[in-house]
């Protein structure tokens, strides 16, 4: 579980990034928070719409916004991440 959500991490931060901190090493873990909860939809094999909703209503609480384009091409990554062989979480 532990590696695909760095790999979680990694496609927010390099492919969503809505607040521009890509690189920098003291924001490494700026979205750690939204991991897990993407991690759970993944897990539940929800699809590509359910992935942009969250996405969407991540950027609302931060009152950003972002074209439907590029949460569907975040959504299409995240969903590249094959989470079926980690183990039940609990």
């Amino acid at each position: 579980m532990a590696a695909n959500v760095r790999r979680i991490n990694a496609v927010l931060m390099d492919d969503w990034d809505p607040i521009g901190i890509r690189g920098g090493s003291e924001a490494a873990n700026e979205y750690d928070s939204y991991a897990l909860p993407i991690y759970l939809i993944l897990r539940q094999n929800r699809s590509e719409a359910a992935l942009v909703d969250y996405l969407k209503w991540m950027l609302q609480r931060m009152e950003l916004s972002a074209s439907q384009d590029t949460l569907r091409s975040v959504a299409i990554k995240l969903l590249q991440i094959d989470v079926s062989g980690d183990e039940e979480f609990q």
